[in-house]
């Protein structure tokens, strides 16, 4: 269930997030099982308005939990690896004043290094400037990957402590010399917004300056399989920091 494109999309809206947390939090339940019960019941797609109904989802949780245990224990693991570590919006801003802009991109066509689909979204600034704005960590983690790839230019990638992967690509330069096991606390300093990447290293210029967000989590075979980020963005718009560098 949770390798479906459905459950991939991840469309929910933040005054929806913000009632399922409330609920979770007064029930004393946990909020990921809330999480992957609405969304079951409501074909994963929480992105619109709801008819919210404590009482059913207490007995769609018992529902669940014991005629598909193991799968709905799934599927909200899935969910707790995606949303349980997010902190903080993965750009910040210098002065407090810049606007941050992104559509839902994510699946979109992409042609660079033959076929394949936008696993991702893309954030731009008001400042369409290499080098101007900060990428920030959205969670504690450990750094997996950093260096140059010709898709992503100068990029790293930090697993969470619940088990996503985020990757943040098309930086024009690192906020440290990174390596792979470093440990990263949320809004850490990972490096500058810029156009790096299709080509060798170095190759910069051939689009506007934007960071790539993508957003992975492993599946049943252990590959890892994408996520779209935009719903999550837009949960995480008011969380937009400021930053001195």
């Amino acid at each position: 269930m949770e390798e479906t494109e459905e459950f991939r999309q991840m469309k929910i809206s933040p005054d929806n997030w913000k009632k399922i947390q409330k609920f979770s939090q007064e029930e004393a339940l946990d909020f990921s099982e809330c999480l992957a019960a609405l969304m079951v019941e409501y074909d994963f797609s929480l992105d619109r308005k709801i008819n919210f109904s404590s009482g059913r989802l207490k007995r769609n949780l018992s529902l669940y939990q014991e005629k598909k245990p193991d799968a709905f224990k799934d599927l909200a693991a899935a969910y707790k690896k995606i949303i349980w570590d997010l902190v903080y919006f993965p750009v910040a801003a210098p002065s407090g004043e810049e606007e941050f802009f992104f559509e839902n991109g994510y699946g979109t066509p992409r042609h660079y290094g033959g076929k394949r689909t936008h696993e991702g979204i893309d954030i731009f600034g008001k400042k369409d400037e290499s080098g101007y704005y900060p990428v920030i960590s959205i969670s504690a983690g450990v750094v997996e990957q950093v260096g140059w790839l010709p898709l992503g230019g100068y990029r790293v990638g930090i697993r969470s402590p619940e088990g996503c992967y985020f990757y943040y690509a098309h930086l024009s330069s690192y906020g440290k010399n990174f390596r792979v096991g470093d440990r990263i606390y949320p809004g850490e300093f990972l490096g500058l917004m810029g156009d790096t990447g299709y080509g060798p290293e170095g190759t910069s210029g051939c689009f506007p300056v934007h960071l790539h967000l993508g957003i992975y989590i492993e599946d049943r075979n252990k590959e890892e399989m994408s996520i779209n980020p935009y719903s999550l963005l837009v949960l995480l718009e008011n969380q937009i920091q400021q930053y001195q560098y």
